[in-house]
Order: structure tokens, then C-alpha cells, then sequence
């Protein structure tokens, strides 16, 4: 029986089809280093337990689908992939230790890792002294691609959506859009809820705009009435939470049982399984910028990737669908860098995921040079959509999001080609 992309016999593209497709596997592609027969680690990080469980949970059932899938045809010029797996527990000291270990004593190739904005930024500093090349799937805060954007060597990509995007994105909608333009920012105190905070607040200020209410609060705090009092009392007509799904739970819960029928909105997180399914119907009506939905329009990369996990790991919905799609997408980007590249080194690497040559057909879109040497995002806003929580699920906000998904299948808009000057003609 051949092996294919899900149980189903025939019903998707075998895994040599598959990875065919991918450009990963090609009768002349022998890479030098697959003389050997050791597997090839590659590391994997996040936290799998409190109110960033969901992201780290996802993230790696993820990874083991793609490795998985990968090893199946043979892995890497014959060689298999080995995932080294470590648990950060949300906390940037372990961060550090974790990486260290995947770095100097495991030797891992490269690590697709980091969930928490605040532990990657303190994390980063180890793969970039060790110039081995680190993937963040998930961890959106805007500074951690730009650290060392002004060295001569960049160690540190993304396949997620910055923070800055997801907030412009999210700002164009209300402010432009439907003028909601009076905005309260919930925040929590952690190193994400103060860069979600000053990635709002500059970009409203680029609008001529300020909030009109700003409350930071710690993560875990049972009720947030009081505060959403003082927010609806200062005017605000939109509610923008920067928190994760627990704390998100707590604005959706408290909201609702002050009878506050106000637009609530946030970055990705107001998608993750653990708002949606604490908040119950107090989730409703909030909406969040989105690179991928589970609920909506889907391609045969994404529908094999939801169809394993949830029977895998015995679950209706992935607990974060985008984190599961961008680790996945990530895991084969990095797969085609690998079979690029001269050597197995940090270095080598590195300089084929800046001029990746074949194009990767993943679950959020295709990439097409994803990364350059001064541009390590691979997802830009161009591909966000709105999604809005219905009854339970992340559906899209605008029908025209649906239509546009299926035609515009990228992660990055594609420069324009210089338009030569016509030669005036006698």
C-alpha cells in the first residue's frame, strides 16, 4: 500500500507526489552530506503546559506530522530527521538553557522554536553567536527578526506574523473602515502585551490617533470588570486585548457580564481554542487578523494537515490552527534550504533560506524566496484576512476573504517588475 498524506487510500497525493511538489526530492539532487547515515537533529521548542499550552501543543504535533511525512520518503539524501524536542515552559531564563543545550551539546542543524515573544528575544542571542539558523513559528513580537538586522549575519527568521502587521491590519478595519476610532488597549504585563501595547499605540499615532483608555494587567487575573467600566466610561467604541487565550477569556467573560456590546478585537491569539471554548459565547463577535482558517476555505495542503492532527491527537479543532500550519510550513521551507545547501553548517544554511531557488507549496500559501538577506519575514499583512468568532468558530468576517483566499495563495507580495521606458518612435 503506498504511503500517503492521510489514511485515506486515494484520497491525497502520495508522499514522494507530495514532496515532489514541495521541490524537495529530485533524482538529481545528492546532497554531499548524505554520506552519512546519522539522522539529522533538528531542534524543536515551546511550552506545553499553562495559558501558552495551546501554541506549544500545536506546534509540535505539527512538526512530528512534516518529520513524519519527510521520513517516510527517505528523509534528507537518505538520512532521517530527528526532532529534539524541549519544553521552555513560557519562562526566558529556560529559554536561554534550552537553547544552549539544542545548540552546544545535542548539535542540532537548526531549531524551528519559540512560542513567547519575550523568551525569543532573550533566546535569539544563542543561535546568533553559534551562527546556526533558528525558525520562530509562532512568537510574533516585532523586534526579534530585527535584532541583528544590522549585522553582517542574520541567524533569525520567521514564518509568523509580526505583531506590527497584525496591529496595522487590525487598525485599518476599525479606524478606516468602520470609524471606530476611539480605542481602549487591554494589555497583559508580560513582554508581549508590552510590545503588542507600543506596536498600538505608535500605530495609532501615525493616524493622528491616541487610545482613550490603556489598562495592563497581570496574566491570571480572575476579572477585569472594573477596568472595562472605566474603558466604557472614557468612550472607547473598540476594545483591543493584546493578551493570550486565557487572559483573552477573562476580557470576553467580564465584558459580557458588565452588558458592554462593544467590538472586541486582538491579535491571532483571539483565535486560540482556549478563549473561544472558555469565553462560550462571550467569544462571539470578536474578530482577529488570521493567516489561516481551519473553519473556512482550504487546499489539499491543509485539509491533509488538519485531517492527521485531529485524528493523531484525537481532537475536534487544533487548539492554535496558525501555529500548527506555520510550524508545518516552516518544517518544509527549512527541508528545501537543507537539500540547497552545500553543507549541513549553520553558515550554509543560513545563505539558502536568504536565496531559496524552489518554490514551497505550504498550508498558509506558497512561498516564493521567502527570505532575503535583509528581509527574514516570510509572511507579510498582504495574506491576512479578518476572522470573526461565530458560534464557536474562527469563520471569515468579510465573504470577499473567502473568494481572495482561494485565488491568492502567497505568504509575501511579489515586487513588481520594472516597467522599461518606451523609446520614442519617429
Amino acid at each position: 500500500m503506498t504511503t500517503t498524506a492521510t489514511d485515506k487510500k486515494g484520497s491525497f497525493m502520495t508522499m514522494r507526489q507530495l514532496l515532489l511538489s514541495l521541490g524537495v526530492l529530485s533524482a538529481s539532487i545528492t546532497p554531499v552530506f548524505a554520506q552519512s547515515t546519522a539522522p539529522i537533529k533538528i531542534g524543536m521548542n515551546c511550552t506545553y503546559e499553562g495559558g501558552s499550552s495551546e501554541m506549544g501543543i500545536s506546534v509540535r504535533a505539527a512538526l512530528r506530522i512534516a518529520v513524519g511525512e519527510i521520513n517516510a520518503v527517505g528523509g534528507v539524501g537518505g538520512r532521517k530527521i530527528e526532532l529534539v524536542e524541549r519544553d521552555d515552559k513560557a519562562k526566558p531564563d529556560v529559554g536561554v538553557a534550552v537553547a544552549e543545550d539544542l545548540v552546544n551539546k545535542e548539535k542540532v542543524v537548526a531549531t524551528i522554536g519559540y512560542c513567547n515573544s519575550g523568551v525569543a528575544a532573550k533566546a535569539v542571542d544563542v543561535y546568533q553567536k553559534a551562527r546556526v539558523p533558528l525558525i520562530i513559528p509562532v512568537a510574533t513580537g516585532t523586534a526579534i527578526t530585527k535584532k541583528f538586522a544590522g549585522e553582517a549575519e542574520n541567524y533569525v527568521f520567521r514564518v509568523a506574523m509580526p505583531d506590527e502587521k497584525q496591529v496595522d491590519f487590525i487598525l485599518h478595519d476599525l479606524t478606516e473602515k468602520r470609524g471606530l476610532d476611539k480605542i481602549a488597549v487591554f494589555a497583559d504585563d508580560t513582554g508581549y502585551g508590552e510590545g503588542g501595547l507600543k506596536d498600538v499605540v505608535r500605530l495609532l499615532e501615525k493616524r493622528s490617533k491616541k487610545p482613550v483608555f490603556v489598562a495592563r494587567f497581570k496574566q491570571g487575573t480572575p476579572d477585569l470588570s472594573a477596568q472595562l467600566k472605566e474603558a466604557r466610561a472614557a468612550g472607547a467604541n473598540a476594545l483591543f486585548v493584546y493578551a493570550l487565550g486565557p487572559d483573552m477569556a477573562t476580557v470576553s467573560k467580564s465584558r459580557a457580564a458588565i452588558g458592554w456590546n462593544v467590538q472586541q478585537t486582538g491579535p491571532w491569539t483571539v483565535a486560540f481554542r482556549n478563549h473561544i471554548d472558555v469565553a462560550g459565547a462571550a467569544a462571539d463577535g470578536a474578530v482577529m487578523p488570521q493567516t489561516f482558517i481551519q473553519d473556512g476555505v482550504m487546499n489539499e495542503r491543509s485539509t491533509s494537515l488538519v485531517l492527521q492532527y485531529v485524528k493523531q491527537n484525537n481532537v475536534k479543532n487544533i487548539p492554535c490552527v496558525m501555529c500548527a500550519a506555520q510550524a508545518y510550513d516552516s518544517m518544509f521551507v527549512l527541508l528545501n534550504a537543507m537539500f540547497q545547501a552545500k553543507d549541513l553548517s549553520g553558515p550554509a544554511i543560513k545563505d539558502a533560506l536568504e536565496n531559496l531557488e524552489q518554490r514551497v507549496t505550504g498550508v498558509v500559501g506558497t512561498y516564493r524566496k521567502p527570505f532575503t538577506k535583509d528581509d527574514h519575514e516570510a509572511l507579510d499583512g498582504s495574506i491576512l484576512v479578518l476572522g470573526q468568532v461565530k458560534g464557536g468558530l474562527v469563520q471569515y468576517a468579510y465573504a470577499g476573504d473567502a473568494r481572495r483566499s482561494i485565488l491568492a495563495s502567497r505568504t509575501k507580495a511579489q515586487p513588481k517588475p520594472a516597467i522599461m521606458p518606451v523609446a520614442a518612435t519617429k
